[in-house]
């Protein structure tokens, strides 16, 4: 067997995105604790306090999340159970999430970990050994790139054809651009983790099997006895498969940015030929780099579709309206938001929104027409993921039910959080599976009940990876707009719908660590 060799840098693509729970059959728990509703705190004007406290976190479980086994400020959070992980309802799938996103932003140095340290100009847990970069494609395959020390992140664009090695990037639904209004382009980096990388090495010599990810402890115990072998050890195994997609917005000097997770990265250059034509020069240059969204994926007990969720942080955009319940179970409706300093809409008033301004064409940056190169007006369709009429989930019977779950779980764990740490300013906003994690079929609960539909949050998208994709617009006709839109293989003769390249669309791609 060959040495796995270690190739160096982290990819970071301006794929511009456009591209991108379950009838209930599992043992249904109701989602209540011991905890005082007046604990739930107000975050910021998209989290009401009034909520119904229908998925919450007690202190003292919230407490053992933290490696110290007290809250810290930016504190070293620990990754989720996903072995142990119990999916007896929703709240459980929020909860995983909101661990698994405090964890791979918590801080990371390269000798050990600071329970102090302050995010800001320190390295996170996914740019740690633990995570691998994952390329677009080369000749038809990606390569996985391990994270070393003292190394400054490397950006690589997608549209740098004339580097010969790279190809146009796939994967995304509709090709466009996004920009801010201060005119920054919009960056993206897809990381796995190292039992993801492992798993997909192990299988490609044969170790084991990869008819789907990961979830139950032999499967687990079968990488750990490859890597072993290989003298590598597991970082966090109890994680199992982990899939991260990152979007990035370049720090304006003009432009407080001091309450986003920051990362230093090269990133390409334009020639800007004109305000509607931007080609690529070939060269990099370094930036500070503010994370606005992260898409957490990871396979966990039962459900080897994966749990898909996703994070945005809170000035991203303005929501349209939406509905919750309160802490006396009456439905409130939220105005849609006001303002026009979001960093995706500088005029929330305005009834054109979710319109692409650019495109990729031929390695350029091409403006569509009767627009020029520059930011559009965003905005948030489904504030926390599911639709305004019709059923949810099997859990939810209405769209203000399943948004009262969000928002609880988000008070709750933010309200934990102490004042200054920074993932205070990061919203979740939603999580999305399948019933009994069987394959799925592509559609949504609200529009089809069938197992196979996505449940939990079942219209799930994130305002900086699927701007031009939400609910309701192409190329989503009939209101399908979930993860599982895009992320199945349904139907298929071929497969049975829950093999790993049937649900990521970067699997098959993926050189085995042996390869490289």
């Amino acid at each position: 067997m060959r040495k796995q060799t270690l190739k160096f840098g982290i990819l970071l693509t301006t794929l511009i995105i456009i591209t991108s729970s379950c009838k209930q059959k599992e043992k249904y728990t109701p989602a209540t604790e011991n905890e005082n509703p007046e604990a739930i705190t107000p975050i910021n004007s998209k989290l009401p306090a009034d909520v119904l406290p229908s998925c919450m976190i007690n202190q003292a479980d919230f407490n053992h999340w933290f490696k110290t086994g007290q809250v810290t400020i930016n504190g070293v959070v620990n990754p989720a159970n996903s072995v142990t992980f119990e999916h007896e309802n929703n709240c459980n799938f929020y909860k995983w999430s909101e661990q698994m996103f405090l964890w791979t932003t918590s801080p990371f140095n390269e000798k050990t970990y600071n329970d102090e340290a302050i995010i800001q100009n320190r390295k996170i847990v996914i740019e740690s050994p633990e995570f691998y970069t994952v390329t677009p494609k080369v000749n038809g395959s990606r390569t996985l790139i391990p994270h070393e020390t003292g190394k400054l992140l490397r950006a690589t664009t997608s549209l740098q054809k004339r580097d010969s090695r790279i190809d146009t990037e796939e994967g995304q639904a509709t090709g466009d651009a996004l920009m801010s209004q201060h005119g920054a382009l919009l960056y993206y980096i897809t990381f796995v983790n190292d039992v993801y990388a492992q798993f997909l090495t192990g299988a490609s010599d044969n170790a084991f099997p990869d008819n789907e990810f990961p979830t139950t402890q032999p499967q687990l115990d079968a990488i750990k006895a490859y890597t072993l072998r290989n003298n590598i050890s597991l970082k966090s195994p109890n994680t199992l498969a982990m899939e991260i997609k990152t979007s990035w917005v370049e720090v304006n000097p003009l432009s407080d940015f001091s309450n986003h997770v920051t990362i230093e990265a090269e990133v390409p250059t334009y020639n800007k030929t004109s305000n509607t034509l931007w080609t690529p020069t070939g060269k990099h240059i370094p930036k500070k780099l503010a994370m606005i969204g992260m898409h957490v994926v990871g396979s966990a007990a039962g459900h080897p579709e994966m749990i898909w969720a996703t994070f945005e942080h809170k000035n991203n955009a303005p929501n349209l309206s939406y509905q919750y319940l309160n802490n006396q179970h009456q439905k409130i409706t939220v105005n849609a938001d006001t303002g026009n300093n979001w960093l995706l809409n500088n005029n929330s008033a305005s009834t054109t929104y979710n319109q692409s301004h650019m495109k990729y064409n031929n390695d350029n940056i091409k403006a569509t027409p009767n627009h020029t190169i520059s930011g559009s007006n965003t905005k948030m369709v489904n504030a926390f993921g599911v639709a305004y009429t019709g059923t949810p989930n099997p859990e939810n019977n209405t769209p203000a039910a399943s948004n009262s779950q969000v928002i609880s779980i988000n008070n709750s764990v933010l309200g934990k959080l102490i004042d200054g740490d920074i993932r205070k300013n990061y919203v979740f906003i939603g999580a999305t599976w399948t019933n009994d994690g069987v394959a799925p079929t592509g559609k949504s609960y609200s529009e089809d009940k069938t197992d196979g539909s996505a449940i939990g949050t079942s219209q799930l998208a994130n305002s900086t990876m699927e701007t031009y994709a939400q609910y309701g617009t192409s190329p989503f006709p009939g209101n399908n707009a979930s993860c599982f839109a895009c992320h199945n293989n349904y139907p298929s003769k071929t497969s049975t719908g829950l093999e790993p390249s049937d649900l990521s669309h970067i699997y098959q791609y993926i050189k085995p660590l042996t390869e490289e």
